[in-house]
């Protein structure tokens, strides 16, 4: 048995790069920076990681509407390890699928009070009319599930 997730808050480094496959596939790239805990020995001053991420289709599109360079954001994802050629050697690199994308920052509303300015898991495109900006989303699949439709 094993377990590949990760969890990540941090900031936009710019903007997300939108590819489009076919007619309705799209896929959004960024990179996020992950302050750490400590400081740099040299400078004295806080350091990061920066985590490139992929998501796909509606969750890709929520990225390309919604995130930008800057903004605070979640990513609840997979990782993902990959090899490639660079002038004839065998190099590795990793990325993160985001499974579920959402805004780490609050914003106030007209009364003052703190609130999340919302989340996109892959099931629906968020209403904007909704409570604190986005709408309720919707369960995937018919939410009529049982022990016999899990694959464990």
């Amino acid at each position: 048995m094993g377990l590949n997730k990760t969890i990540f808050i941090g900031r936009l480094t710019k903007d997300p790069e939108i590819e489009t496959f076919g007619e309705n596939a799209k896929r959004a790239n960024f990179t996020l920076a992950v302050d750490r805990r400590f400081k740099s020995k040299k400078e004295n001053a806080p350091t990061a990681d920066y985590i490139p991420i992929s998501t796909w289709r509606g969750t890709a599109e929520f990225v390309e509407k919604y995130f930008s360079k800057g903004k605070q954001v979640y990513v609840l994802g997979s990782l993902e390890t990959y090899s490639y050629d660079k002038d004839g050697q065998k190099m590795y690199s990793f990325r993160v699928n985001a499974d579920e994308v959402g805004f780490a920052d609050s914003v106030r509303n007209d009364n003052g009070a703190q609130q999340n300015t919302g989340t996109y898991t892959g099931n629906t495109f968020p209403d904007m009319n909704g409570p604190a900006g986005f709408g309720q989303f919707e369960p995937m699949g018919d939410g009529e599930f049982s022990d016999d439709t899990l694959p464990f």
